[in-house]
């Protein structure tokens, strides 16, 4: 591994993206090598005031967890450590700013659904993995648990999750 000099991590927010940030740091201290952090507003799919309350309130909350998380990578990597944010679909912008950026390394969170939720919403990790320039290493959550699309908007889990341990 002593090749990778250049490492891409998408986040979003969520517990995934920062279990990925935290493998890439680790990777960038073993190596030596830069970290770009790169966050991908995708444009609303729904009209002005569709949004409610607790979805915007959980947004803003991941934005700030994921501000906090790159300050604190920051003050570990120094000027090793960027970051950007572009709008855009997020699948073809990180594809996009890793063709371009001459990364060795894609680091990216995964979710891990399968199923249904899976076929609806699809999976970012997933497409970046099948069609990335570079090597792709996907984390899960530290626990190893998988969050729902309820978890992570609402905050609780869903109805057939209830009975499961967290």
């Amino acid at each position: 591994m002593g090749h990778i000099h250049k490492i891409l991590v998408p986040m979003d927010g969520s517990p995934p993206s920062m279990a990925a940030l935290w493998e890439a740091v680790a990777l960038a201290e073993d190596l030596q090598a830069a970290i770009d952090v790169l966050h991908v507003r995708a444009p609303d799919r729904f009209e002005v005031g569709s949004t409610t309350a607790t979805a915007q309130s959980a947004a803003e909350q991941a934005d700030r967890t994921m501000d906090e998380a790159i300050d604190s990578a920051k003050a570990r990597l120094g000027e090793r450590l960027s970051r950007r944010t572009d709008s855009g679909d997020p699948i073809r912008t990180i594809l996009d700013v890793a063709s371009s950026g001459d990364f060795d390394l894609i680091v990216m969170g995964t979710h891990g659904r399968v199923g249904r939720l899976h076929a609806l919403v699809g999976s970012v990790a997933e497409a970046v993995v099948r069609t990335s320039v570079c090597p792709v290493l996907t984390v899960r959550r530290p626990d190893g648990a998988h969050e729902s699309f309820s978890e992570r908007i609402h905050g609780r889990q869903a109805i057939g999750e209830r009975g499961r341990s967290p």
